[in-house]
């Protein structure tokens, strides 16, 4: 998934100074676990419960809160905003699906032109609903929704002026989103793929925890929620949800919510928690974790559709990955945030 930087504003001294932003290595380590949730599931996966799904949510509320933290309290510029989000996706993602479309040419994933523009335009969550599916490029349909949301959350920073308002929207806009995914699945009885999928519904979990992050820093959570073990026991009732026999539309009308809390209220988890989170396997699982979901999916059809060995295949997600971020990734993101 893609990865804004998981820093947030601190507070100065005193007021004559300007904010100063430093780096939570416990977000970074939550994004090497939802990275590691994405790999268990779909390489060793635990009967009872889809971990891949649940790693995505891992990472979806986690972008919530760092883009209410920097388009909402930091106010970060636009056009800067858009460039180094460009800067950090799109070359990793260029050359993911044109490497995949050549390697893959004569085996059973492989894909055309068309399926790798919906990809590269960020189409591919409603395009493989209602046009067609590449099953390498599958995985490309929560990117598609953190950029639309990138989108979405942007313009309503400009259009709305109080933060007060903002909260109001986001959250309003997440209970449309939700009930319409309920209505989608329970209702019309719409599969997984065709109900959340889509950005109109499955955005709801990123303008959840995009409106926690500004309910925290306005003051405005109730002081039950900002307690030292609200984190851990948020996430391991979230996790408790996702477990089969709860219907799916529970995962994110339930579940979800808990996730978006957890991640926002990491700030006042106790040392051990965090302290996990921070460490150094943790956070450089983190800071891999865009280049190895980019990898991960052509490997993981191999294992789930042909029976290939698990291990190899696991080998060979990090062998591809570890080059796109030390080639690609990091070069390319550096390169163009210092001379664009």
């Amino acid at each position: 998934m893609t990865d804004i930087s998981s820093t947030h504003v601190v507070p100065s001294r005193s007021a004559a100074d300007r904010p100063a932003r430093t780096r939570l290595a416990y977000l970074d380590g939550w994004r090497g676990l939802s990275i590691g949730l994405v790999l268990i599931g779909h390489f060793f996966p635990v009967p009872g419960i889809n971990l891949g799904v649940l790693g995505v949510e891992f990472f979806f509320v986690l972008s919530g809160r760092l883009m209410g933290e920097i388009l909402f309290i930091e106010r970060y510029p636009l056009k800067k905003f858009f460039k180094r989000r460009f800067s950090r996706i799109y070359p990793a993602l260029l050359v993911f699906v044109i490497v995949a479309m050549i390697a893959l040419v004569s085996t059973f994933i492989s894909f055309k032109w068309k399926a790798a523009l919906t990809a590269l335009t960020f189409m591919y969550n409603y395009a493989g609903i209602l046009v067609t599916r590449a099953g390498a490029l599958d995985h490309i349909w929560s990117l598609c929704i953190e950029e639309h949301a990138y989108v979405i959350l942007a313009l309503i920073g400009v259009i709305v002026s109080t933060r007060s308002r903002v909260v109001v929207l986001l959250l309003a806009l997440a209970s449309l989103a939700m009930a319409n995914g309920a209505v989608s699945y329970w209702v019309l009885g719409m599969d997984y793929e065709t109900t959340y999928w889509r950005t109109d519904v499955h955005i709801a979990s990123i303008l959840l925890s995009a409106s926690i992050c500004l309910l925290k820093a306005d003051g405005r959570l109730p002081s039950i929620m900002t307690g030292k073990h609200v984190a851990l026991a948020a996430s391991i009732c979230a996790v408790l949800l996702f477990l089969d026999p709860v219907p799916t539309p529970i995962h994110y009308l339930l579940a979800v919510p808990l996730l978006a809390l957890a991640v926002n209220v990491l700030d006042f988890s106790p040392r051990y928690f965090s302290g996990l989170l921070s460490s150094w396997p943790m956070a450089t699982l983190g800071l891999w974790s865009y280049s190895l979901y980019l990898w991960q999916q052509p490997f993981y059809k191999f294992v789930y559709e042909q029976g290939s060995a698990p291990v190899l295949m696991l080998a060979g997600v990090f062998a591809c990955a570890l080059c796109s971020y030390y080639v690609i990734e990091r070069p390319a993101r550096e390169w163009l945030n210092r001379n664009w």
